[in-house]
């Protein structure tokens, strides 16, 4: 559950990001806005795709890489 959740918040999210690409290329050019936008999901994309880049499992007050 808490999966297909974490499944359906992101695909609205890069949804979301991807209505504003469009607005900002094809519908009316704003070329500084498409390059943040794209920037934005290009970097969530990035983020999500190398774990190493992800913090999976950090308590409150322990850092990864206290010892």
């Amino acid at each position: 559950m808490k999966i297909a959740m974490q499944l359906a918040v992101n695909a609205v999210l890069y949804g979301f990001l991807l209505w504003l690409l469009y607005n900002s290329t094809i519908k009316e050019w704003d070329p500084w806005f498409a390059f943040v936008v794209a920037f934005v999901l290009v970097l969530a994309i990035v983020i999500s795709l190398v774990p190493g880049l992800r913090a999976t499992k950090v308590s409150p007050q322990q850092y990864p890489f206290d010892e």
